[in-house]
């Protein structure tokens, strides 16, 4: 094989395992990974597209057999359905909440779909069809999607048009489900777009509420978006061990356990952000 032929599957190799990790390539990003001028990468890309390795789409690249995407919101454990109604408990019930992605704020917009408010005057905005597709069947609610690229995986929207969007909002309450939760280093996520979405959420809430599982307490993610500091509530599953929040609660942040009696592990709360 010619060195510009071995170089060449080389790439892909690498350009079909980010794909695999991460559900969706851009090509400027890839480009700068892989240290190449765009053009290599969209040539390869459409060579790759040829041999049945993944769809082009506008601006980039997802996988040929991407996840089977349903029209319904996945189906949820009892302990994330305890910490969607515990969140719902904490919400307002006139104002505005924006709701990130994942599957706890799917959740989270299922408890509210199933104790709906009994009077209009709650907005919600969403960067998650999931949860926009959940929201938008209930009686009273405002609902708006942001719009953006949507995730293959994830379903989240992201990308510059969700960027765009979500910087021109604030809300009362902005309710984020990170891939990683730690008091060292802070919020994290897997992906940059994932990260720069959630970044945005954060900084457009009056007041910010976390939620996560044991798989995201004391872990840390590729990109991190915030600092617990900038962290109000911490609403974790009844499944994560109590002697892993202990740091958090030394810290000063307030952490929810979604326990069916509603149990608060502690109720040491910091100021809201932008108070005296």
């Amino acid at each position: 094989m010619a060195p510009k032929q071995r170089q060449a599957r080389e790439r892909w190799e690498t350009i079909s395992r980010w794909l695999d990790e991460e559900g969706r390539l851009e090509v400027a990003e890839v480009a700068a990974r892989l240290e190449v001028a765009l053009e290599t990468v969209r040539r390869d890309l459409r060579a790759m597209e040829e041999d049945g390795r993944l769809q082009r789409v506008h601006g980039g690249a997802v996988p040929a057999t991407p996840q089977s995407v349903t029209t319904d919101d996945p189906c949820l454990s009892t302990t994330e359905t305890a910490l969607g109604a515990r969140v719902w408990s904490l919400l307002p019930r006139t104002g505005s909440v924006l709701l990130g992605s994942g599957r706890l704020t799917t959740a989270v917009a299922k408890a509210i779909a199933a104790d709906p408010p009994a009077t209009p005057g709650l907005t919600f905005v969403t960067s998650s069809l999931d949860a926009a597709i959940t929201l938008s069947r209930v009686t009273h609610l405002s609902v708006y999607n942001i719009g953006g690229t949507v995730s293959p995986r994830t379903r989240a929207q992201e990308g510059d048009w969700a960027l765009t969007e979500l910087i021109k909002l604030h809300t009362d309450v902005a309710v984020v489900a990170p891939a990683g939760v730690s008091v060292s280093a802070g919020l994290s996520q897997h992906t940059p777009a994932a990260a720069a979405i959630s970044e945005v959420e954060v900084a457009v809430g009056g007041r910010t509420i976390v939620v996560a599982g044991p798989e995201n307490i004391g872990t840390t993610a590729l990109v991190r978006f915030a600092g617990i500091e900038q962290v109000d509530c911490l609403v974790v599953t009844a499944t994560v061990d109590e002697h892993s929040l202990h740091s958090f609660v030394e810290h000063g942040t307030e952490v929810v356990r979604a326990e069916a009696d509603h149990d608060t592990v502690s109720s040491t709360a910091p100021a809201p952000k932008g108070s005296a």
